[in-house]
């Protein structure tokens, strides 16, 4: 017999006392005695077989020791601790600590120690350590297998956004999951056993709901009814309105009935719901609006899609046609359909068109063409389309339009008659008055000549009285010359009389100012010249323009103040002339600004200013027909621009008016 073996298994006995031999053997938990000094056992229990899978010759072969089977990611370090642990155990203290071991058939098991100190050598040191080992493998896999299904409940709850909760009948209280929590906005560490009062959900439930809600559960509950839902909103913790779905399952017991559910947020749902629906009804008034829109513009749409060989049309192109909808189930029509009533002159250039348009792969399909509708009655139609084409160029869809321009075309019709008219009507008026003025100066001359005659002869013969008649009929020759030349002026003015070409307005403004140098020099005027642009106009109207403005802010200066005039210029931008609806919009323009220090004017009469014969001041007072004004406005709309003046009485006058850069032809 081996006398290591006899020693161990004498020597661990007498250790722990043979009177408790007995219950070391019916111990589930495995015991064993570790001498210190030695580091190796002393003595080890049956069970363990029964853990392990080890005889105590198999522990023996090991050396004494259940090192070889320990399973620690770090040996070494973990030795060293829980060596110092032991040596530092006092007797009636115990160290708790769990350890993995390979059993025998490979398998990996958890055992949980618990140490106590069994007696210290002759020197005071921990020698011998008694160990109480418990498996606890199979509690460790059931723990790991709740924690992974409670993280997995978490992780589904806060993906699908519910939560789940529990309670008993009867009972005070619900126990709530995270997610019912996070739902509600509520801190988890208010309720650390997740324990809530029965009547804490319905405090998150708006005033409006929770009678109903809270009746409604209640109801179920009480007739038993195995599964319910009820849907409603939910104000949470921070203020925000969510849409949930309660579920509740009810599963009876011998003792009790036990109540389970969850609250779903249906927000999303139920906002994706709410949108679908405003969309139809946008949908549904939009298509209103544009069945309206068809009948009141007299127009409808259609659309083609090459591949299902038809048209659908709309409400508003079957009652242009005089057609029934009701007869064309879900308002399509065959290809051929519309070309069968397209006006049989109009046929082949309509045909024509269209096959160019697909040939150049235009996407733009635009023609004015007629048609006879069912009861016969010929209009006058606008086709409009976007078309579609594939990669090869071969066409898949298009939208489009057709609206009757019948009325329409009357109407220009008989604008233009009218206008035509007006022309006419006009040009007579125009050779008119260029042919009555050409007239009156004849005998205008005579009557100023003979005045002139009549003064210079018989002056002293007809007295100091016949001289003062002779001299106003002389003044009142001078002043219908004048009127005469004013109205030629004016009538000139709406007439091109030489071609438009590109004027240098500085160049303009510079021989204005030549010509009425001796008018400056007396009345001392200052006039300051901006850098001007060049615009394409007539040379002979931008003169009169510059020279109307320019004597007029000399006529109308103050008696005690020599006249100080700036002219300038600048590029108005789109955005600036956008809000000028006289204004062509097709054209670029400069804005022109003509100012004075003048007297000024009222800014009442800001528009009077411009009419023809308008005067502000009496004939004594300043000179002039009243036809200046009216005069630049002339030369300024003939020019497709738009004058305008800015006034205040006693500071001054400010004239502006705008130029396209091209004549509009």
């Amino acid at each position: 017999m081996d006398n290591s073996k006899l020693s161990c298994s004498a020597f661990g006995l007498s250790l722990i006392g043979k009177q408790i031999e007995g219950l070391v053997k019916i111990l589930p938990q495995l015991i064993y005695v570790l001498d210190l000094q030695k580091r190796k056992i002393v003595f080890i229990s049956d069970r363990i077989t029964d853990i392990l899978g080890y005889s105590k010759q198999d522990i023996e072969q090991m050396g004494n020791s259940l090192g070889p089977i320990m399973v620690h990611a770090n040996m070494k370090d973990f030795a060293a601790d829980i060596s110092q642990k032991f040596d530092r155990i006092a007797i009636g203290e115990n160290i708790e600590f769990t350890m993995a071991f390979r059993h025998k058939n490979g398998q990996i098991r958890t055992l949980k120690n618990t140490a106590n100190l069994l007696q210290q050598n002759a020197e005071g040191k921990n020698q011998y350590i008694m160990l109480i080992a418990e498996d606890i493998t199979e509690q460790i896999l059931r723990e790991e297998i709740l924690q992974f299904k409670q993280f997995h409940l978490h992780n589904s709850e806060r993906v699908f956004q519910y939560g789940s909760w529990e309670m008993e009948e009867g009972s005070e209280y619900v126990k709530w999951t995270d997610g019912l929590f996070e739902l509600l906005g509520v801190p988890k560490e208010r309720f650390p056993d997740r324990r809530v009062p029965v009547d804490f959900y319905s405090s998150f439930i708006p005033p409006t709901e929770k009678d109903l809600v809270r009746a409604e559960v209640y109801e179920k509950i009480e007739a038993k009814i195995p599964y319910h839902e009820i849907s409603h909103s939910i104000i949470s913790l921070d203020g925000e309105t969510k849409y949930v779905i309660l579920r509740m399952h009810i599963f009876e017991t011998n003792k009790t009935s036990i109540i389970m559910g969850t609250v779903v947020d249906n927000t999303i749902s139920m906002k994706a719901e709410k949108e679908y629906n405003d969309q139809m009804m946008q949908l549904q008034r939009q298509h209103t609006q544009m069945e309206e829109a068809e009948a009141i513009f007299k127009f409808g749409s259609w659309e083609c899609n090459i591949n299902e060989a038809h048209f659908r049309w709309s409400e508003g192109l079957f009652n242009l046609l005089e057609l029934d909808s009701n007869q064309y189930p879900q308002s399509i029509v065959p290809l051929d359909f519309y070309p069968s009533f397209v006006h049989p002159e109009d046929v082949q250039r309509v045909r024509d068109y269209t096959r160019k348009v697909l040939a150049e792969q235009k996407g733009f399909y635009e023609i004015e063409h007629r048609i006879i509708d069912s009861t016969g009655v010929i209009k006058n139609v606008m086709l409009r389309a976007r078309v579609q084409y594939d990669e090869n160029g071969r066409m898949l869809r298009a939208v489009g339009v057709t609206a009757d321009l019948t009325e329409i075309e009357t109407y220009r019709r008989e604008l233009e008659r009218q206008v035509a008219a007006l022309n006419r009507s006009n040009q007579e008026l125009e050779q008119f008055a260029y042919v009555a003025s050409h007239d009156l100066q004849e005998p205008l001359r005579k009557i100023k000549a003979f005045g002139e005659r009549l003064e210079k002869k018989y002056k002293d013969a007809v007295g100091e009285e016949g001289g003062f008649f002779i001299d106003r009929m002389i003044n009142a020759a001078q002043r219908m010359n004048t009127l005469i030349d004013d109205l030629l002026t004016y009538s000139r003015a709406s007439r091109e009389t030489e071609t438009p070409k590109q004027i240098a307005l500085n160049e303009v403004v510079k021989n204005v100012i030549d010509d009425l140098e001796i008018k400056i020099q007396n009345e001392n005027a200052q006039i300051s010249v901006g850098e001007l642009p060049m615009i394409e106009a007539q040379g002979v109207q931008m003169q009169q323009l510059f020279q109307n403005l320019i004597e007029n802010a000399l006529k109308f200066k103050k008696t005690d103040l020599s006249p100080v005039v700036h002219i300038s210029a600048e590029k108005v931008s789109k955005i600036d002339y956008h809000k000028i609806p006289q204004l062509n919009q097709s054209l670029e323009y400069y804005r022109f600004t003509i100012s004075d220090n003048g007297i000024g004017f009222d800014a009442r009469y800001a528009d009077q200013i411009f009419a023809i014969f308008q005067r502000l001041h009496g004939r004594t007072e300043y000179e002039g027909t009243g036809l200046g004004l009216a005069i630049c406005r002339k030369i300024v709309e003939s020019h497709s621009g738009y004058i305008m003046a800015k006034g205040e009485e006693g500071v001054g006058a400010t004239f502006i008016f705008y130029l396209p850069t091209t004549k509009n032809k």
